[in-house]
């Protein structure tokens, strides 16, 4: 008889700090207004995804745990600036609506950080996303052909990017993230957490 495993959904992520997150959910209510095409994440639940890894045995918790414990060696506490408004796939067609993450050194150190994670999970069975990372962190989803204000703070953002700014912030715990399906649309349950820096 086959063994059946009981599977949650998850993502590797970092959830994003109270200030920074007022600032956003704020801008992402305005956008929607009182359109219903925009689904905007609970205030709580805004956060920067850095793997997602999908149905996960539950009996693999603790190994992804090590790994992200082995990923973030000689990995400080990173500083970030959220800044600037874009769209997935693109700002024609938006279906996604995201703020910017910009490393203010230059040196993409939450680049690397996915990397490192990406290997050390590929050794447990846990494949990167073929796509390129693209640093961001959403602000609504897209059901239906948003309001036209959401076009022109798109075209806004492109040309004036600084205008578009959430603030500023270190980022120290990264965390192994249940997305509850039980609950409301982006509603996550904090399982591992790994300190940067130790």
């Amino acid at each position: 008889m086959p063994v059946v495993k009981h599977l949650v959904r998850t993502f590797v992520g970092i959830r994003c700090g109270r200030a920074v997150r007022r600032r956003m959910h704020a801008a992402a209510m305005d956008l929607r207004g009182g359109d219903a095409s925009l689904k905007v994440p609970a205030f709580e639940d805004i956060h920067l995804t850095l793997q997602y890894l999908g149905n996960t045995p539950q009996e693999d918790i603790a190994p992804i745990g090590e790994a992200l414990e082995e990923a973030v060696e000689g990995f400080g506490p990173i500083d970030v600036v959220y800044r600037g408004l874009g769209a997935f796939p693109n700002a024609q067609r938006p279906r996604v609506l995201w703020a910017g993450v910009e490393d203010p050194t230059g040196e993409d150190r939450i680049g690397a950080l996915v990397q490192a994670i990406g290997r050390r999970l590929r050794r447990i069975g846990y494949r990167p996303e073929k796509r390129a990372f693209h640093a961001h962190v959403t602000l609504a989803r897209v059901h239906r052909r948003p309001p036209e204000r959401v076009f022109e703070a798109l075209a806004a953002s492109e040309a004036r990017p600084e205008e578009m700014d959430f603030g500023a912030e270190t980022l120290s715990d990264l965390k192994l993230i249940l997305s509850d399906p039980g609950h409301r649309p982006y509603h996550y349950i904090d399982l591992t957490t790994v300190s940067l820096g130790g």
